[in-house]
Protein backbone atom coordinates (compact mmCIF):
# COMPACT_ATOMS: atom_id res chain seq x y z
CA UNK A 1 0.00 0.00 0.00
CA UNK A 2 1.64 3.18 -1.07
CA UNK A 3 0.01 5.64 1.78
CA UNK A 4 1.07 2.71 4.72
CA UNK A 5 4.75 3.51 5.66
CA UNK A 6 6.74 0.05 4.42
CA UNK A 7 9.56 0.26 7.23
CA UNK A 8 7.51 0.33 10.29
CA UNK A 9 4.15 -1.06 8.29
CA UNK A 10 1.71 0.77 10.33
CA UNK A 11 3.20 0.69 13.87
CA UNK A 12 4.71 4.11 14.36
CA UNK A 13 1.89 7.19 14.41
CA UNK A 14 4.48 9.93 13.08
CA UNK A 15 3.02 12.45 11.94
CA UNK A 16 4.96 14.04 9.26
CA UNK A 17 5.34 11.63 6.35
CA UNK A 18 7.47 12.22 2.85
CA UNK A 19 6.56 10.59 -0.50
CA UNK A 20 9.32 9.00 -3.28
CA UNK A 21 8.84 11.34 -6.15
CA UNK A 22 9.35 8.10 -8.33
CA UNK A 23 7.10 5.32 -6.85
CA UNK A 24 5.03 7.67 -4.84
CA UNK A 25 5.15 5.28 -1.69
CA UNK A 26 4.77 7.23 1.12
CA UNK A 27 7.11 6.60 4.45
CA UNK A 28 7.20 8.77 8.04
CA UNK A 29 10.09 10.73 8.18
CA UNK A 30 10.99 9.52 11.98
CA UNK A 31 10.62 5.72 10.36
CA UNK A 32 13.98 7.27 7.58
CA UNK A 33 15.10 9.20 10.29
CA UNK A 34 14.85 12.22 8.82
CA UNK A 35 14.09 15.65 11.04
CA UNK A 36 10.97 17.28 10.50
CA UNK A 37 12.59 20.60 10.22
CA UNK A 38 14.29 19.66 7.16
CA UNK A 39 11.60 18.27 4.85
CA UNK A 40 11.33 20.91 3.15
CA UNK A 41 14.80 20.87 2.21
CA UNK A 42 14.04 18.13 -0.35
CA UNK A 43 13.37 19.21 -4.45
CA UNK A 44 12.73 15.51 -4.75
CA UNK A 45 13.33 12.61 -2.24
CA UNK A 46 14.37 9.03 -3.81
CA UNK A 47 13.59 5.93 -1.80
CA UNK A 48 16.35 3.66 -1.86
CA UNK A 49 14.63 1.32 -4.27
CA UNK A 50 14.36 4.03 -6.77
CA UNK A 51 18.17 5.59 -5.91
CA UNK A 52 19.94 3.31 -8.19
CA UNK A 53 17.96 4.08 -11.00
CA UNK A 54 17.38 7.82 -10.35
CA UNK A 55 20.25 8.44 -8.58
CA UNK A 56 20.47 10.28 -4.80
CA UNK A 57 17.54 12.58 -3.20
CA UNK A 58 18.12 16.26 -4.46
CA UNK A 59 18.18 19.32 -2.26
CA UNK A 60 17.91 22.64 -2.36
CA UNK A 61 21.00 24.77 -2.75
CA UNK A 62 21.34 27.16 0.30
CA UNK A 63 23.38 30.35 0.10
CA UNK A 64 26.41 30.73 2.53
CA UNK A 65 25.86 34.03 2.80
CA UNK A 66 23.63 35.11 6.18
CA UNK A 67 20.33 36.55 5.94
CA UNK A 68 17.56 37.47 7.77
CA UNK A 69 14.73 35.03 7.56
CA UNK A 70 11.73 36.81 6.10
CA UNK A 71 7.83 35.96 7.14
CA UNK A 72 4.82 37.47 5.30
CA UNK A 73 2.31 37.56 7.70
CA UNK A 74 -1.43 38.69 7.14
CA UNK A 75 -1.85 40.39 10.61
CA UNK A 76 -4.97 42.96 9.75
CA UNK A 77 -7.77 42.64 7.36
CA UNK A 78 -5.65 40.25 5.16
CA UNK A 79 -2.58 43.18 4.69
CA UNK A 80 0.50 41.36 4.29
CA UNK A 81 3.88 42.64 6.17
CA UNK A 82 7.27 41.06 5.93
CA UNK A 83 9.31 40.57 9.08
CA UNK A 84 11.85 38.98 10.86
CA UNK A 85 10.45 35.31 11.90
CA UNK A 86 13.83 34.51 14.07
CA UNK A 87 11.74 37.18 16.94
CA UNK A 88 8.63 38.90 17.29
CA UNK A 89 9.40 42.60 16.05
CA UNK A 90 8.17 43.82 19.40
CA UNK A 91 10.61 42.92 21.40
CA UNK A 92 13.66 44.91 21.05
CA UNK A 93 11.02 47.67 23.00
CA UNK A 94 10.55 45.03 25.45
CA UNK A 95 14.20 44.31 26.18
CA UNK A 96 14.96 48.70 26.12
CA UNK A 97 12.12 49.20 28.46
CA UNK A 98 12.93 50.47 31.88
CA UNK A 99 11.01 50.96 35.03
CA UNK A 100 10.84 50.87 38.72
CA UNK A 101 10.32 47.05 40.21
CA UNK A 102 7.83 47.42 42.38
CA UNK A 103 7.24 43.77 42.85
CA UNK A 104 6.48 41.90 46.21
CA UNK A 105 9.78 39.75 46.87
CA UNK A 106 8.89 36.80 49.83
CA UNK A 107 9.16 34.01 51.26
CA UNK A 108 5.96 33.08 51.90
CA UNK A 109 2.26 34.43 50.31
CA UNK A 110 0.37 37.00 51.71
CA UNK A 111 -2.60 38.63 50.24
CA UNK A 112 -1.18 41.29 48.65
CA UNK A 113 -2.70 43.54 45.22
CA UNK A 114 0.39 43.71 43.88
CA UNK A 115 2.57 40.75 41.89
CA UNK A 116 4.36 37.99 44.48
CA UNK A 117 7.75 36.37 43.77
CA UNK A 118 8.80 33.73 45.90
CA UNK A 119 11.88 32.59 45.17
CA UNK A 120 12.78 28.78 45.39
CA UNK A 121 8.99 27.99 46.68
CA UNK A 122 7.33 25.51 48.67
CA UNK A 123 3.96 27.29 49.61
CA UNK A 124 2.41 23.93 49.99
CA UNK A 125 2.57 23.68 46.61
CA UNK A 126 3.57 20.00 45.64
CA UNK A 127 4.99 18.97 42.26
CA UNK A 128 4.24 15.09 40.67
CA UNK A 129 8.02 14.77 40.65
CA UNK A 130 11.52 16.91 41.05
CA UNK A 131 11.57 19.46 38.71
CA UNK A 132 14.45 18.34 36.04
CA UNK A 133 12.31 14.91 35.72
CA UNK A 134 9.35 17.37 34.39
CA UNK A 135 10.63 17.34 30.78
CA UNK A 136 8.64 17.80 27.46
CA UNK A 137 8.81 13.40 27.26
CA UNK A 138 7.06 12.84 30.75
CA UNK A 139 5.19 15.57 30.10
CA UNK A 140 3.81 13.87 26.71
CA UNK A 141 3.58 10.01 28.53
CA UNK A 142 1.34 11.73 30.59
CA UNK A 143 -1.06 13.48 28.67
CA UNK A 144 -0.32 10.86 25.75
CA UNK A 145 1.36 11.53 22.47
CA UNK A 146 -1.95 11.94 20.39
CA UNK A 147 -3.72 14.59 22.87
CA UNK A 148 -4.82 17.70 20.54
CA UNK A 149 -2.90 21.03 21.77
CA UNK A 150 -3.34 24.43 20.70
CA UNK A 151 -0.26 26.16 19.23
CA UNK A 152 0.50 29.81 18.96
CA UNK A 153 2.82 31.11 16.19
CA UNK A 154 4.78 34.01 17.74
CA UNK A 155 4.76 35.77 14.97
CA UNK A 156 1.01 36.56 13.98
CA UNK A 157 0.13 35.70 17.66
CA UNK A 158 -2.96 33.56 15.93
CA UNK A 159 -3.62 29.55 16.26
CA UNK A 160 -1.58 27.01 14.35
CA UNK A 161 -3.95 25.15 12.03
CA UNK A 162 -4.72 22.99 11.47
CA UNK A 163 -3.70 22.01 14.87
CA UNK A 164 -1.46 19.51 16.12
CA UNK A 165 -1.02 16.64 18.11
CA UNK A 166 1.15 16.75 21.63
CA UNK A 167 3.82 14.29 19.78
CA UNK A 168 4.07 16.43 17.25
CA UNK A 169 5.32 19.62 19.80
CA UNK A 170 7.51 17.10 21.32
CA UNK A 171 9.23 16.63 18.01
CA UNK A 172 9.53 20.46 17.53
CA UNK A 173 10.12 21.36 21.11
CA UNK A 174 13.14 19.12 21.44
CA UNK A 175 14.24 20.31 17.72
CA UNK A 176 17.73 22.16 18.27
CA UNK A 177 17.38 25.98 17.81
CA UNK A 178 18.79 27.06 14.86
CA UNK A 179 16.83 24.30 13.13
CA UNK A 180 13.35 25.31 14.13
CA UNK A 181 11.51 27.08 10.92
CA UNK A 182 9.83 29.72 12.94
CA UNK A 183 8.71 30.54 16.55
CA UNK A 184 5.90 28.54 18.61
CA UNK A 185 4.05 28.56 21.66
CA UNK A 186 1.62 26.20 24.09
CA UNK A 187 0.34 28.42 26.75
CA UNK A 188 -3.02 26.51 26.87
CA UNK A 189 -2.43 22.86 27.59
CA UNK A 190 -4.53 22.16 30.78
CA UNK A 191 -3.66 19.17 32.68
CA UNK A 192 -6.03 18.76 35.36
CA UNK A 193 -6.97 15.04 34.49
CA UNK A 194 -3.48 14.46 33.32
CA UNK A 195 -2.75 10.96 35.47
CA UNK A 196 1.29 11.60 36.93
CA UNK A 197 1.27 15.16 36.22
CA UNK A 198 -1.75 17.09 37.05
CA UNK A 199 -3.88 14.80 39.36
CA UNK A 200 -0.37 14.42 41.48
CA UNK A 201 0.57 18.56 41.50
CA UNK A 202 -0.70 20.53 44.14
CA UNK A 203 -1.44 24.45 44.07
CA UNK A 204 -0.23 26.71 46.00
CA UNK A 205 -1.96 26.61 49.65
CA UNK A 206 -2.82 30.25 49.45
CA UNK A 207 -4.57 29.52 45.67
CA UNK A 208 -6.25 26.92 47.03
CA UNK A 209 -7.45 29.08 49.82
CA UNK A 210 -8.65 32.13 47.54
CA UNK A 211 -10.33 30.30 44.70
CA UNK A 212 -14.18 31.14 44.58
CA UNK A 213 -15.00 28.29 42.33
CA UNK A 214 -13.71 25.04 45.00
CA UNK A 215 -16.03 27.18 47.49
CA UNK A 216 -18.88 27.88 45.25
CA UNK A 217 -19.43 25.48 42.77
CA UNK A 218 -22.72 23.38 43.19
CA UNK A 219 -23.96 22.77 39.99
CA UNK A 220 -24.46 19.41 37.70
CA UNK A 221 -22.45 20.99 35.38
CA UNK A 222 -18.48 20.32 35.63
CA UNK A 223 -16.48 23.08 37.11
CA UNK A 224 -14.21 25.17 34.78
CA UNK A 225 -11.09 23.12 34.13
CA UNK A 226 -8.47 26.57 34.25
CA UNK A 227 -6.55 25.62 37.29
CA UNK A 228 -3.58 23.97 35.78
CA UNK A 229 -2.10 24.31 32.79
CA UNK A 230 1.49 23.54 31.26
CA UNK A 231 2.83 26.19 29.57
CA UNK A 232 5.60 25.39 27.08
CA UNK A 233 8.03 28.18 24.99
CA UNK A 234 10.73 27.93 23.22
CA UNK A 235 13.49 30.40 23.28
CA UNK A 236 12.56 33.91 21.60
CA UNK A 237 8.67 32.86 22.44
CA UNK A 238 6.96 36.41 23.28
CA UNK A 239 3.29 36.96 23.92
CA UNK A 240 2.14 40.69 23.81
CA UNK A 241 -0.24 42.47 25.94
CA UNK A 242 -2.95 40.79 27.70
CA UNK A 243 -5.12 40.67 30.57
CA UNK A 244 -6.25 37.16 32.02
CA UNK A 245 -8.97 36.22 30.89
CA UNK A 246 -12.10 37.01 33.23
CA UNK A 247 -9.64 39.20 35.36
CA UNK A 248 -8.18 35.41 37.01
CA UNK A 249 -5.50 36.29 39.00
CA UNK A 250 -2.70 33.52 38.04
CA UNK A 251 0.10 31.47 39.13
CA UNK A 252 3.04 30.30 37.52
CA UNK A 253 6.34 28.16 38.96
CA UNK A 254 9.11 27.89 36.77
CA UNK A 255 10.11 24.32 35.95
CA UNK A 256 12.80 25.01 33.45
CA UNK A 257 14.11 28.29 31.79
CA UNK A 258 13.31 31.15 32.39
CA UNK A 259 10.64 34.10 31.66
CA UNK A 260 10.56 37.81 31.88
CA UNK A 261 7.01 39.51 32.65
CA UNK A 262 6.63 43.75 31.71
CA UNK A 263 4.39 44.40 33.19
CA UNK A 264 1.69 47.34 34.19
CA UNK A 265 -1.17 47.94 37.06
CA UNK A 266 -4.78 47.70 36.18
CA UNK A 267 -5.40 51.49 37.33
CA UNK A 268 -8.27 53.59 35.85
CA UNK A 269 -5.63 55.26 33.27
CA UNK A 270 -4.31 52.21 32.42
CA UNK A 271 -7.32 49.99 31.94
CA UNK A 272 -8.96 52.95 29.61
CA UNK A 273 -5.35 52.79 26.89
CA UNK A 274 -5.54 49.17 27.17
CA UNK A 275 -9.28 49.42 26.09
CA UNK A 276 -8.33 52.04 23.45
CA UNK A 277 -5.29 50.02 22.33
CA UNK A 278 -7.62 46.27 22.21
CA UNK A 279 -9.73 48.58 19.84
CA UNK A 280 -7.48 49.76 17.51
CA UNK A 281 -7.46 47.91 13.56
CA UNK A 282 -3.35 47.97 13.63
CA UNK A 283 -3.41 46.72 17.94
CA UNK A 284 -0.53 44.51 16.65
CA UNK A 285 1.97 46.94 15.62
CA UNK A 286 1.47 49.54 18.28
CA UNK A 287 3.45 49.10 21.66
CA UNK A 288 1.17 49.36 24.44
CA UNK A 289 3.43 51.42 26.78
CA UNK A 290 3.71 53.83 23.46
CA UNK A 291 -0.30 54.33 23.17
CA UNK A 292 -1.93 57.05 24.39
CA UNK A 293 -5.82 58.27 25.11
CA UNK A 294 -6.53 62.21 25.84
CA UNK A 295 -7.48 63.17 29.35
CA UNK A 296 -8.24 67.31 28.63
CA UNK A 297 -6.66 67.68 25.29
CA UNK A 298 -3.25 65.88 26.85
CA UNK A 299 -1.66 62.80 26.20
CA UNK A 300 -1.68 60.28 28.94
CA UNK A 301 0.39 57.10 28.43
CA UNK A 302 0.38 53.69 30.46
CA UNK A 303 2.07 54.29 34.24
CA UNK A 304 3.70 51.79 36.50
CA UNK A 305 5.26 49.46 34.45
CA UNK A 306 8.41 47.46 35.18
CA UNK A 307 9.68 44.04 34.48
CA UNK A 308 10.34 40.74 36.34
CA UNK A 309 12.45 37.60 35.36
CA UNK A 310 11.59 34.43 37.31
CA UNK A 311 14.09 31.34 37.40
CA UNK A 312 13.36 27.30 38.34
CA UNK A 313 12.14 26.80 41.21
CA UNK A 314 10.24 30.96 41.33
CA UNK A 315 6.74 30.69 42.01
CA UNK A 316 5.02 34.17 40.83
CA UNK A 317 1.70 35.47 41.68
CA UNK A 318 -0.08 37.87 39.13
CA UNK A 319 -3.40 39.45 40.89
CA UNK A 320 -6.96 40.41 38.61
CA UNK A 321 -6.56 42.88 35.89
CA UNK A 322 -2.53 43.23 35.86
CA UNK A 323 -1.75 44.12 31.79
CA UNK A 324 1.40 41.99 30.89
CA UNK A 325 3.25 40.66 28.31
CA UNK A 326 6.30 37.66 27.84
CA UNK A 327 9.23 37.10 27.49
CA UNK A 328 10.99 33.43 26.91
CA UNK A 329 14.88 34.31 27.07
CA UNK A 330 15.36 30.48 27.00
CA UNK A 331 13.54 27.23 26.21
CA UNK A 332 11.07 27.17 29.16
CA UNK A 333 8.09 24.50 31.13
CA UNK A 334 5.81 26.16 33.40
CA UNK A 335 2.85 24.85 35.53
CA UNK A 336 0.49 27.78 35.80
CA UNK A 337 -3.33 28.19 36.37
CA UNK A 338 -6.18 30.94 36.98
CA UNK A 339 -8.55 31.32 39.67
CA UNK A 340 -11.25 33.93 40.43
CA UNK A 341 -11.45 35.35 44.42
CA UNK A 342 -14.08 37.02 45.43
CA UNK A 343 -11.61 39.72 46.97
CA UNK A 344 -11.27 40.90 43.30
CA UNK A 345 -14.82 40.47 42.22
CA UNK A 346 -15.04 44.49 41.34
CA UNK A 347 -12.12 43.92 39.12
CA UNK A 348 -13.36 40.40 37.41
CA UNK A 349 -16.33 42.34 36.52
CA UNK A 350 -14.54 45.56 34.95
CA UNK A 351 -12.33 43.28 32.94
CA UNK A 352 -15.34 40.89 32.27
CA UNK A 353 -16.65 44.12 30.31
CA UNK A 354 -13.71 45.52 28.81
CA UNK A 355 -13.62 42.04 27.23
CA UNK A 356 -17.37 42.51 26.43
CA UNK A 357 -16.36 46.05 24.64
CA UNK A 358 -13.46 44.55 22.95
CA UNK A 359 -15.24 41.84 21.56
CA UNK A 360 -13.14 38.96 22.81
CA UNK A 361 -14.45 35.67 21.33
CA UNK A 362 -15.89 33.69 23.44
CA UNK A 363 -13.23 30.88 23.40
CA UNK A 364 -11.16 32.63 24.90
CA UNK A 365 -12.96 34.10 27.95
CA UNK A 366 -13.31 32.38 31.21
CA UNK A 367 -15.94 29.35 30.98
CA UNK A 368 -19.07 29.24 32.58
CA UNK A 369 -18.30 33.07 33.76
CA UNK A 370 -21.62 34.16 34.41
CA UNK A 371 -22.86 31.13 36.26
CA UNK A 372 -19.78 31.44 38.66
CA UNK A 373 -20.73 35.12 39.92
CA UNK A 374 -24.29 33.97 40.28
CA UNK A 375 -23.27 30.83 42.68
CA UNK A 376 -20.54 33.06 44.26
CA UNK A 377 -23.49 35.86 44.80
CA UNK A 378 -25.81 32.84 46.14
CA UNK A 379 -23.37 31.19 48.47
CA UNK A 380 -22.37 34.70 50.19
CA UNK A 381 -25.67 35.34 50.44
CA UNK A 382 -26.52 32.14 52.25
CA UNK A 383 -23.15 32.40 54.08
CA UNK A 384 -22.98 35.65 55.92
CA UNK A 385 -21.32 34.68 58.68
CA UNK A 386 -18.35 34.33 56.46
CA UNK A 387 -19.15 37.34 54.27
CA UNK A 388 -18.05 39.71 57.44
CA UNK A 389 -15.08 39.19 56.96
CA UNK A 390 -14.53 40.91 54.04
CA UNK A 391 -12.95 44.28 53.93
CA UNK A 392 -14.33 45.59 50.69
CA UNK A 393 -17.95 43.62 50.87
CA UNK A 394 -19.78 46.85 50.08
CA UNK A 395 -18.22 47.51 46.70
CA UNK A 396 -18.30 43.91 46.07
CA UNK A 397 -22.22 43.81 46.68
CA UNK A 398 -22.67 46.88 44.22
CA UNK A 399 -20.54 45.21 41.79
CA UNK A 400 -22.48 42.04 42.11
CA UNK A 401 -25.94 43.58 41.41
CA UNK A 402 -24.96 45.62 39.05
CA UNK A 403 -23.87 43.25 36.77
CA UNK A 404 -26.12 40.06 37.78
CA UNK A 405 -29.57 43.16 36.83
CA UNK A 406 -27.59 43.75 33.64
CA UNK A 407 -27.03 39.71 33.50
CA UNK A 408 -30.85 38.98 33.95
CA UNK A 409 -32.49 41.56 31.62
CA UNK A 410 -30.12 39.86 28.25
CA UNK A 411 -31.27 36.62 29.86
CA UNK A 412 -34.98 37.58 28.18
CA UNK A 413 -33.61 37.76 24.84
CA UNK A 414 -30.63 35.28 25.26
CA UNK A 415 -30.37 31.35 25.39
CA UNK A 416 -27.17 31.39 26.92
CA UNK A 417 -27.24 34.10 29.40
CA UNK A 418 -30.84 32.17 30.54
CA UNK A 419 -28.97 28.75 30.69
CA UNK A 420 -26.40 30.26 33.20
CA UNK A 421 -28.92 31.32 35.65
CA UNK A 422 -28.80 28.62 38.33
CA UNK A 423 -32.26 26.86 38.36
CA UNK A 424 -32.37 26.90 42.18
CA UNK A 425 -33.25 30.53 42.94
CA UNK A 426 -36.01 33.12 41.71
CA UNK A 427 -33.68 35.82 40.04
CA UNK A 428 -35.77 38.47 40.80
CA UNK A 429 -36.20 37.76 44.14
CA UNK A 430 -32.85 36.92 45.22
CA UNK A 431 -31.87 40.19 43.77
CA UNK A 432 -33.20 42.02 46.76
CA UNK A 433 -32.14 39.65 48.79
CA UNK A 434 -28.45 40.29 47.69
CA UNK A 435 -28.92 44.04 48.26
CA UNK A 436 -29.85 43.17 52.20
CA UNK A 437 -26.52 41.58 52.21
CA UNK A 438 -24.98 45.26 52.88
CA UNK A 439 -25.66 45.37 56.25
CA UNK A 440 -23.47 42.25 57.04
CA UNK A 441 -20.33 43.81 55.80
CA UNK A 442 -16.86 44.67 57.69
CA UNK A 443 -16.99 47.73 57.00
CA UNK A 444 -20.63 48.22 58.28
CA UNK A 445 -19.94 45.82 61.53
CA UNK A 446 -16.92 48.31 62.73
Amino acid sequence: MLDECPVCLGTCDHVMWIQCTHCKQWFHSRCLEIADYSLGDFVSYHCNKCTDKHGPSEHKRRSKRARTAIDYVALNEGDQFALDKASHFQLPKFLQFTGEKDIAVRNDLIILNKPILVPNADCGMKLPRPRKEITIDYITDCCGPDRPVEVMDVISQQGVSPGWKLQQWRDYFETEEHHRDRLRNVISLEISDAPGLGTKFQRPKLVRELDLVDKVWDDEQDRSKVTKYCLMSVKNSFTDFHIDFGGTSVYYTIIQGCKSFLMFPPTENNLDIYTSWCLKPNQNFIWYPEHFVYRNKEKVYPTGGFKVTLQPGDLFIIPSGWIHCVHTPQDSIVIGGNYLTLRDMPMQLKIYDIERVTKVPTKFRFPMFNKVIWLSAIYYTNHRDEFKEVENGSEIINAWVHHLERHLELSKTNQTAKKSIPKLINPKQFLETLKSLKGTTAEDTM
